[in-house]
């Protein structure tokens, strides 16, 4: 019973946030507020370089967009509701639906040539990988003062 309570005050406490966000985007006219839900995501780094999974059920590939703007991460999306047959009222929603839009700061540099995104089962699934750092050894001349 605690656990349900702690998960539903988590999930009030997101949508306060979303609800506050898209109201301070508003206020500062940042760009248009379209977001009507917030899919749950899973980042992780790896030694490979970092893996985000995103909860997306319902939703067609080909609604999903991803971006990639140095080091930041943007997917944006559209979930259409299920139209059900012989639909009279709604007595409980809970499910989002309408768009999303999901931004990630990347706290290491990536190779963006080797982004890979995948969509299975309802799960989008993103890798980034480690930006492989081009090392050399730099030789010291020696220069005569008569030079």
């Amino acid at each position: 019973m605690h656990r349900l309570l702690k998960i539903r005050i988590v999930r009030d406490f997101e949508r306060l946030e979303e609800q506050a966000r898209r109201h301070l985007e508003a206020v500062l006219e940042a760009r248009p507020a379209c977001v009507s839900f917030r899919p749950a995501v899973d980042f992780y780094e790896t030694t490979q370089g970092l893996l985000l999974r995103m909860e997306l059920a319902g939703v067609e590939p080909q609604n999903v967009s991803l971006s990639l703007a140095g080091q930041e991460l943007i997917i944006r999306g559209h979930r259409q509701p299920p139209p059900p047959e012989g639909l009279r009222r709604f007595i409980h929603l809970e499910m989002g639906f309408g768009c999303f839009e999901r931004c990630f700061r990347l706290p290491i540099a990536i190779d963006p040539q080797g982004v890979e995104a995948r969509f299975a089962e309802g799960i989008l699934e993103v890798r980034l990988p480690r930006k492989i750092s081009l090392s050399r050894t730099i030789p010291v001349k020696i220069t005569l003062e008569s030079e």
